[in-house]
């Protein structure tokens, strides 16, 4: 299976330590099961929610350790393979460790995550669901943050092991 996303990411902190995570955006799902040829279902609505803690901050060493919790949702629109009906869903949960050290401009990181996705498909009305194999459900980020102004930054990311994924975005602080 495959899945490329784009979401518009707001974060709004409650305290210094707690932020909340909203995400709108739009992706597809690319599925090969087996008997039936490959399924590419068209880019439609996504979406997601979280949250980050900020358990450990070190002023004199520029250093942060970062709790996080993310879903991401994917609802691609049903299609029409002869004659029978296709509808997927790919939900996403992940729960993250990382650990940041600011250098200058540039502030990158490393962590662990737990990962599971599940994938929610019907055939015509027959509804299955296919969870990923939990014994490889650990994974590595990889991460950069190069900070343009105090008020804009780039991001640059990677999962390794459990996924293979990466990102990059532009944020902006208000």
């Amino acid at each position: 299976m495959r899945s490329i996303q784009s979401f518009f990411l707001l974060t709004y902190g409650l305290r210094d330590w707690f932020s909340i995570d909203l995400k709108g955006g739009a992706g597809y799902i690319k599925q090969h099961p087996e008997g039936v040829d490959e399924i590419d279902y068209p880019t439609y609505l996504g979406g997601g929610y979280g949250f980050r803690i900020k358990l450990m901050e070190n002023a004199y060493y520029a250093t942060k350790l970062i709790f996080g919790f993310q879903h991401i949702s994917i609802h691609p629109k049903h299609i029409q393979i002869n004659g029978i009906k296709y509808k997927g869903v790919l939900d996403d949960w992940q729960i993250s460790l990382l650990f940041s050290r600011k250098l200058g401009k540039f502030i990158p990181y490393l962590g662990t995550k737990w990962s599971r996705t599940d994938y929610i498909n019907w055939q015509d009305n027959e509804r299955n669901r296919i969870k990923s194999d939990l014994t490889h459900s650990i994974g590595i980020i990889l991460g950069i943050d190069f900070v343009i102004r105090e008020d804009l930054w780039v991001n640059i990311e990677s999962h390794l092991l459990d996924e293979k994924a990466f990102s990059c975005a532009l944020m902006f602080k208000l």
